[in-house]
């Protein structure tokens, strides 16, 4: 600070320009690192980020990837009965059942290789031997998962040799569904484990092996079960088909309407099928 007798003047300081040297790099910023509870994995090349615990099948489902199956549910117990979710992990000496698989950091899923295309194929054709071709007069087409999966399974033809089939006579199993157990896919029976695990009636299950493993109860007993109507939902092929629905009108002539249940005290998400203003059925959805 000047004194009061100094004849010298103070000169303001001024601002430099802001300098325009090329030496000063923007700072790049790495991206954050992923949440340590987080597990990395690799399905067909591309990272996906999954939870502890969760299978192969629902990493592939986080990564755009869909895999078939038959005998998977979310909220029943692991069957890995139908291996069709087969899949090819890297460093493991055959294709594995992703439905079972838990993941593991860094784990290589491949889900279109040849190896997976073969082992896929050779399970479609061992569902197919006893199948019957009731396709057109099956209550269940159109949407059933037996007729999807092999659109895009199956790359060649198949069965160069053809098999007699093993049929049964149809049967009443409750007072809401029948069951034709020449339809019957063997193993693939979720309705089993709902039977065991949902509803606490633990009458309904399968007997014999191989070609002739059949579903239904002991000594051909009804099911008497309030959630008996539920099987008919879980079951992927026509082998479980609904009384009241029978043979009344095919899923593309149907409107579909998603509503809740207004009966119920939680609200059930469900689907309205109508036809001409007259509702048909009403089936669960997943909420």
């Amino acid at each position: 600070i000047p004194c009061a007798n100094s004849s010298s003047r103070t000169v303001p300081l001024k601002a430099s320009p802001p300098s325009t040297s090329t030496d000063q790099k923007t700072p790049v910023t790495s991206p954050p690192p992923p949440a340590p509870d987080k597990i990395e994995v690799f399905v067909d090349g591309k990272s996906v980020m999954c939870d502890p615990g969760m299978t192969v099948l629902q990493a592939c489902a986080l990564g755009g990837v869909q895999i078939p199956r038959f005998c998977y549910h979310d909220r029943l117990s692991i069957a890995g009965n139908c291996r069709m979710c087969l899949v090819e992990i890297e460093k493991s000496l055959k294709p594995v059942a992703s439905c079972a698989m838990p993941v593991m950091r860094g784990m290589s899923i491949k889900t279109d290789s040849p190896s997976t295309k073969k082992a896929r194929e050779g399970v479609m054709e061992f569902l197919l031997v006893n199948h019957p071709l009731d396709c057109p007069i099956c209550d269940q087409g159109g949407e059933c998962d037996l007729q999807m999966v092999p659109l895009y399974v199956i790359s060649t033809g198949l069965f160069p040799m053809y098999f007699k089939g093993t049929t049964f006579e149809l049967q009443d199993q409750s007072m809401n569904f029948g069951s034709d157990k020449s339809r019957f896919v063997d193993n693939l029976f979720s309705g089993k484990r709902f039977a065991n695990e949902v509803a606490g009636n633990p009458d309904l299950g399968t007997t014999g092996r191989g070609n002739n493993m059949q579903i239904g109860t002991y000594i051909d007993k009804p099911l008497f079960s309030e959630l008996s109507g539920n099987v008919i939902d879980l079951c992927p092929v026509g082998a479980l088909t609904s009384k009241p629905y029978a043979f009344t009108a095919r899923p593309w002539e149907t409107r579909r309407i998603e509503s809740i249940d207004v009966m119920d005290a939680i609200g059930t998400n469900i689907v309205i099928s109508m036809r001409t203003n007259e509702v048909l059925r009403i089936i669960p959805r997943l909420n």
